[in-house]
């Protein structure tokens, strides 16, 4: 084992964080904590990921999910498609592999959603793989220990941090290497005032060394932040709100959203009224705004207006259910809790 690892999984066995995905082997465990943690936050992460496991402890359990199960197992996570790529992929391990997760690197990389990071975390942490398990937090640290000056992100740059990874991964134990480097960029190695201090392997890092910490890793230009405005009406009774499924092809695809012209398109309050009738073939009266809400979805930023409305003739809107088991979108969710409607 190289000087490098042996400082890391010293440091990892004294500070690595108690979370729940890392007190289990299990295959099946491990992928599904590590597509939810993609993209997302650890914290908003730990209860989810309780409940699904809870509901869904094997693939063929969550293979039988419905669309809007799925959706609901997934809520607070954002980025739905990858639960529908993980259903898929249990799919596949309940039809193909008798309902084990393979551990066969070729047929582990074949399964539906399982790209070259998430191939990495679980044949290295659930089936002792020497496979480099490479995300953002460590494209961080390899970029600023080596002084890496191509944009993260890039062929190059991804080629050149896998070979370092490669070169440094503990053969005993790539499973807590890939974790130690992930949690060193996670706490330690921060995209912002990083604790060089507490670094295990500052020592012979060029970024510390040169005072790049600030620049590294290069990162590509950011696509510019939209913002965007949006209308929809709300008419609930007895429990009940009018919505429209979203289609595969938009964003958000299998959720139920509140009726208009979409979350990503606006029309005038008068224009809403049309909107409606020609979206939906439904006629409302649209009455006075009760809700204004914030949400982001990728590089969007939006802020949609929610009027009152009563419905004459609901065409191809439908009622649904306000419980927790359907699957409304964030921004209708926040426009309920916001809203003071009264039944149509």
């Amino acid at each position: 084992m190289g000087t490098t690892a042996k400082r890391l999984l010293a440091w990892f066995d004294h500070v690595q964080r108690d979370l729940p995905w890392r007190r289990s082997r299990d295959p099946w465990a491990i992928w599904v904590s590590e597509i939810m943690l993609q993209q997302t936050r650890v914290e908003a992460v730990r209860e989810p990921y309780k409940r699904f496991m809870a509901k869904y402890p094997t693939p063929r359990a969550f293979a039988k999910a419905s669309d809007d199960e799925v959706m609901v197992a997934w809520r607070g996570l954002g980025y739905y498609r990858r639960a529908r790529l993980l259903r898929d992929g249990a799919l596949r391990v309940a039809d193909e592999h008798r309902d084990t997760v393979p551990s066969d690197l070729e047929q582990l990389s074949a399964l539906p959603g399982v790209g070259p990071y998430t191939l990495g975390a679980i044949a290295s942490i659930a089936f002792g793989h020497c496979e480099p398990a490479v995300d953002g937090n460590v494209e961080r640290v390899v970029s600023r220990h080596r002084g890496f000056d191509a944009p993260i992100g890039t062929g190059p740059a991804r080629r050149a941090i896998r070979e370092v990874v490669l070169g440094w991964m503990s053969q005993d134990r790539p499973g807590d290497f890939n974790q130690a480097l992930m949690e060193l960029g996670a706490i330690v190695c921060k995209p912002t005032s990083p604790s060089c201090g507490e670094c295990p392997i500052a020592k012979d890092c060029v970024a510390k060394r040169k005072g790049l910490t600030d620049q590294l890793p290069v990162k590509k230009a950011p696509r510019q932040a939209v913002e965007v405005s949006s209308r929809a009406i709300v008419v609930q009774k007895a429990g009940e709100a009018l919505g429209y499924r979203i289609p595969a092809d938009q964003p958000n695809a299998g959720q139920i959203e509140l009726p208009g012209p979409g979350v990503l398109h606006d029309c005038d309050p008068d224009d809403l009224k049309a909107a409606i009738l020609k979206h939906f073939g439904a006629s409302v009266t649209v009455g006075e705004a009760v809700a204004s809400i914030r949400h982001a979805i990728t590089h969007h930023r939006i802020t949609m207006t929610a009027h009152a409305a009563t419905v004459r003739r609901i065409g191809r809107l439908q009622w649904f259910s306000l419980g927790s088991d359907t699957p409304w979108t964030t921004p209708s969710r926040k426009v309920f809790r916001q809203s003071r409607t009264l039944d149509a």
